[in-house]
């Protein structure tokens, strides 16, 4: 099992947005200190709980003082970038990062952003799968003229600067929905879920390994985890200190619930009708009691992703330290005592084949 961390970015009062980049790029450097393998920044546009319309710029910012973390976007959004574009600042990035990206690619989920860019979102499907074969044709470095049903595209000479990962960056998507699980399964690419519970993370990875196999790929893990984490001194000050910051955090589904009632989410995000409302209703107890988010000592912390890593074949955990405004002390607390106290408790869950060397210095100075 691999450990991501989801970099949100919610504006604190009394702080600047200078301020806000500056503590995250700090946090990404923690990251690496305390043997984090992966890195991802989210894409929002016109959110001002969370301004970060180009993920690919935290990225490239982040690379210059870390040496081993692995970055992705999570996700850039296709239907409002242009397919050739996506795959050259991947291209870019790989270079920057020095073959530690990986192409986090996603549909979007928020309707005011597609009315901000006037993109119609019953169509965020059949455009993301066209920019998908395009961005692959591009990454093989082809030369091709492309007249698609959304996008034109003529290339013909080579993918300049050259990937430095053959032959494209890892792929990685969010998928909940069975289309997408489906999409995802036929290429092999591993896959997040938002706030799943495990019992619908379990159905939804047998569906996908069914589909996995049955288009020749091996039975391998690909499902990431997303959850909530604090750590505190003890279980009940963990509670106490992260409750109001995790609540405002949660209310992030009531505004989806609010989509879905004003008609705003078309027929194909059905699964987000069903799932905001069931998410919002429920009270912080069932939320920890459910391990939906993970609240607690490092004790406590540890034996939550054991558990979960029990129930659930995890090719990774991704975890959100920054709930809402979590005051950033607080947030680094969590992340040092996750690092010093839960990781030695579930080392032998990790893959650590895949994980950064947790002892190295690092130079001094997060989206279907």
């Amino acid at each position: 099992m691999r450990l991501a961390i989801w970099s949100t970015t919610t504006p604190r009062e009394n702080s600047t947005h200078q301020e806000m980049f500056r503590r995250q790029l700090e946090e990404v450097e923690l990251a690496e200190r305390i043997g984090i393998d992966q890195i991802w920044f989210f894409e929002h546009h016109l959110q001002p709980t969370a301004p970060v319309p180009s993920p690919n710029l935290l990225i490239a910012a982040a690379a210059r003082t870390t040496r081993h973390i692995r970055f992705s976007s999570m996700v850039n959004i296709l239907p409002f970038r242009h397919p050739l574009l996506v795959a050259e600042e991947a291209a870019m990035l790989d270079n920057l990062t020095g073959g530690r990206l990986d192409m986090g690619l996603g549909r979007g989920l928020r309707p005011p952003e597609f009315a901000a860019f006037g993109v119609d979102q019953q169509q965020s499907r059949e455009m993301f799968l066209e920019s998908f074969d395009i961005i692959r044709r591009v990454c093989a470095d082809e030369n091709f003229v492309y007249q698609g049903k959304y996008w034109t595209v003529r290339k013909d000479a080579p993918l300049s600067p050259p990937l430095v990962q053959r032959p494209h960056p890892p792929f990685l998507a969010s998928a909940q929905s069975e289309e997408s699980l489906r999409w995802a399964a036929r290429h092999d690419i591993p896959f997040a879920q938002i706030d799943a519970t495990a019992d619908q993370a379990r159905h939804d990875q047998a569906f996908y390994r069914k589909v996995q196999t049955a288009h020749g790929h091996a039975p391998a893990r690909r499902l990431y985890l997303m959850r909530e984490i604090y750590v505190g001194d003890s279980d009940a000050r963990a509670r106490a200190e992260a409750q109001p910051d995790l609540l405002q955090y949660w209310e992030l589904w009531n505004r989806y619930t609010q989509f879905t009632r004003g008609g705003k989410l078309p027929d194909s995000y059905d699964f987000w009708r069903r799932q905001a409302p069931m998410l919002h209703a429920m009270s912080f107890e069932e939320i920890v009691a459910n391990d939906m988010v993970i609240l607690g000592s490092a004790q406590t912390v540890a034996n939550a992703i054991l558990r979960l890593a029990g129930q659930l074949d995890l090719m990774g955990l991704a975890m959100i330290f920054k709930l809402g405004a979590m005051p950033y002390d607080m947030v680094v607390r969590s992340m040092t005592a996750f690092g010093e106290e839960v990781v030695p408790r579930i080392h032998h869950a990790l893959d650590r084949d895949a994980t950064v060397n947790r002892a190295v210095p690092v130079a001094a100075s997060h989206s279907e």
